[in-house]
């Protein structure tokens, strides 16, 4: 079929964004969810929620526009190059585009995918004395190739339905986390067993639980927690070990993984990096190999605190620097730990003890130093018990997704440039029977 190309300008349209002023009360806290970057910087292709909201009054007032379903937000300023498809009306900020295909040329489903291999290129050109910017002369100076909206229907069925099934682990991921911290918050955080034990109600657990969890509280220097618990730090259960600083020499062009502080996305550790080292290190480094299952945790930088969870791999890979993964004594995954470091109070506590001049970092010493309420061994080894089956079907559901990304991400380029037609692409689907 025919491909026409054009300059990126000619096929779409660009909607600037606003904020409204801060200091007006009237204008915030409405129904109108409001974008910015961070609401969309997870590499999912769709965003479906914001941290805020405006008023009917605030959009009116300021030069904020509405997005429609369908159309796509960028993020023009700063961290630049992030993008997602909204499932909703949403207003947005200065800092981003709202985009919506030009209907003769493009679909908006296609719009995106054809985006998403053009990031690198937006970057490439974005300038700034102080922060990348992309301009709308930016978009004049990107040229696409587009087919004829039949194919783009095709290709936005074959990569739409690997995101579909990546985003249904997701969701179903989330469920699981969720119930195993709404365990661990009811056991070792309100303490719910114990308190109904102490008032002479029933736990809701069966006789075997029940009978693990004391009757009474003791104090402690947080205040009460169960009686013959106790309050200490994570190197009491717990070792931990910073990953390796290979050198810039060390680089290779394809080899084994290194997993850095960008692996670690939404609660997971992304094995399909564009970092490589040579396998003569996979022996020299030995003690940096990481296994399924392993919690890691970034230890500098803007995202300092964020953990992730090393899903199933067939391949190995290897820790870098200013990555550190906790190691449990007992040789466990037990998810007692993943959740505890996923709580509000784990990370308030990693800030606190972060410093640095240029940026925040946080020693190996005072990850471990953090406090908790550690339940005795009979409890902490039963709730890794109950929650096993959770802490396995995340795994499992993890390394779905590695394949199907990693399929989508090799499609994306020969699909988008014509270079694999679409009867190929179905091939190499049933062939990775997903």
């Amino acid at each position: 079929m025919t491909r026409s190309t054009y300059a990126l300008s000619q096929v779409v349209n660009l909607i600037g964004g606003g904020t409204p002023k801060r200091s007006e009360t009237a204008f915030w806290n409405g129904d109108i969810p409001w974008l910015s970057v961070k609401n969309f910087n997870n590499d999912s292709r769709y965003v479906e929620n914001a941290e805020e909201y405006i008023t009917q009054l605030g959009l009116k007032k300021s030069s904020t526009k509405i997005l429609d379903p369908g159309m796509l937000i960028i993020s023009a300023r700063g961290t630049v190059g992030e993008l997602a498809q909204l499932k909703s009306q949403m207003a947005f900020n200065q800092s981003c585009y709202g985009i919506d295909a030009n209907s003769e040329y493009l679909e908006n489903d296609y719009l995106y995918y054809l985006l998403k291999i053009k990031i690198r290129e937006l970057k490439s050109i974005a300038h700034g004395s102080v922060f990348d910017t992309i301009t709308r002369e930016t978009f004049d100076n990107i040229f696409v190739s587009i087919p004829p909206k039949k194919e783009q229907l095709a290709i936005v069925e074959i990569l739409g339905a690997l995101d579909a099934k990546i985003e249904l682990n997701q969701k179903m991921n989330e469920t699981l986390e969720e119930i195993a911290k709404t365990l661990f918050k009811s056991w070792f955080i309100d303490f719910d067993p114990v308190r109904a034990k102490a008032e002479g109600r029933p736990t809701g657990l069966s006789k075997e639980i029940s009978d693990l969890f004391p009757d009474s509280f003791e104090d402690s220097e947080l205040g009460e927690i169960p009686k013959d618990w106790k309050l200490s730090s994570l190197d009491d259960k717990y070792d931990f070990l910073s990953g390796y600083a290979f050198k810039s020499k060390d680089w290779i062009e394809t080899g084994v993984p290194v997993v850095k502080i960008k692996s670690i996305d939404s609660g997971r550790v992304d094995l399909n990096t564009d970092t490589f080292v040579s396998e003569e290190f996979l022996n020299t480094k030995s003690s940096y190999i990481l296994d399924k299952g392993d919690l890691l945790i970034a230890m500098t930088g803007a995202t300092i605190g964020k953990v992730g969870v090393v899903p199933i791999s067939t391949e190995k890979a290897l820790l870098n620097q200013r990555v550190g993964k906790f190691v449990h004594r007992d040789n466990t995954k037990n998810l007692f730990l993943n959740c505890f470091a996923s709580s509000k109070y784990f990370l308030k506590n990693i800030e606190n003890l972060a410093s640095g001049s240029a940026r925040d970092n946080i020693s190996k010493d005072q990850i471990l130093s953090i406090k908790t309420v550690i339940p005795t061994d009979d409890v902490y080894n039963k709730f890794g018990e109950v929650t096993e089956d959770i802490r396995k079907k995340i795994l499992i559901a993890n390394n779905e997704n590695q394949i199907l990304e990693k399929l989508r991400d090799t499609l994306l380029p020969k699909l988008i440039s014509g270079e694999l037609k679409i009867p190929n692409a179905e091939n190499l689907i049933e062939e990775a029977e997903i």
